[in-house]
């Protein structure tokens, strides 16, 4: 299986090469794990060798995105002048009954699709990968949760259409019996913590899935700093279970 460098020191080895080439990577994480910046970093390598890709935010107005990230020194806007790098900002949009694809249901009024401009964006530039941060906010209106799943695996549907590397972020993961259907249907699943070990917060990362591909399960130490994030792939990190 051909795979995409993450652009992540220590996390291509996990994967023993990368993430496999066209499929839906979810990436699960509370605030402050770093998942903006992860997703951010995976463009950015792609865009250096010339791998187009489109970052969608939907929760973060850009120019904050902007400025947060600006210590990185990742030259965002001459990505965008080199036509490398689409960056969309829906944070005003009212897309919680709006990213139906490319269809209608029967009886439900049309409303606006976010799904429209993503491809229009990915097919300008012949993007290669495609962010969309975070998926939650996608159904986050939507009060019936078989509504909820049913939007969610009409996106994931559309997405592998564009035969692009998606990685979509997520501020929820599986508990106490909740379903979340993202986590089904993504091909891989990489999920970003913070826990508490010999009284200090350290960051942990750990593949929990990823269809097709051998890759290191166990959890590893990262950490962010001015060039990103770095994952400490040969650190053994032992979790308290209580």
């Amino acid at each position: 299986m051909e795979k995409v460098s993450t652009g992540i020191k220590g996390l291509d080895d996990m994967l023993l090469g990368g993430l496999p080439k066209g499929r839906i990577i979810l990436l699960c994480g509370g605030p402050g794990t770093g998942k903006t910046i992860f997703s951010l970093q995976f463009l950015m390598a792609a865009a250096d060798r010339g791998e187009p890709g489109v970052y969608v935010t939907l929760e973060e107005p850009l120019t904050f995105i902007r400025e947060n990230i600006s210590d990185f020194g990742w030259d965002l806007r001459k990505k965008e002048k080199d036509g490398l790098l689409e960056l969309l900002d829906f944070c005003a949009v009212s897309y919680g009954e709006g990213f139906k694809g490319s269809r209608e249901r029967e009886g439900e009024e049309s409303s606006y699709s976010i799904f429209g401009p993503i491809l229009a964006a990915a097919e300008k530039i012949k993007a290669k990968n495609i962010v969309i941060d975070p998926l939650t906010s996608v159904a986050i209106h939507e009060q019936r949760p078989n509504m909820k799943r049913i939007r969610i695996a009409e996106m994931l549907s559309e997405l592998r259409k564009t035969g692009c590397t998606s990685v979509l972020t997520s501020e929820v993961s599986t508990v106490s019996g909740d379903f979340y259907v993202e986590e089904f249907l993504a091909d891989g699943v990489i999920k970003l913590d913070k826990v508490l070990q010999n009284f200090s917060l350290i960051n942990t990362l750990r593949i929990e899935k990823m269809r097709g591909l051998n890759y290191d399960d166990q959890p590893r130490r990262y950490a962010i700093d001015n060039r990103g994030l770095t994952v400490f792939n040969t650190e053994q990190v032992r979790l308290r279970t209580n």
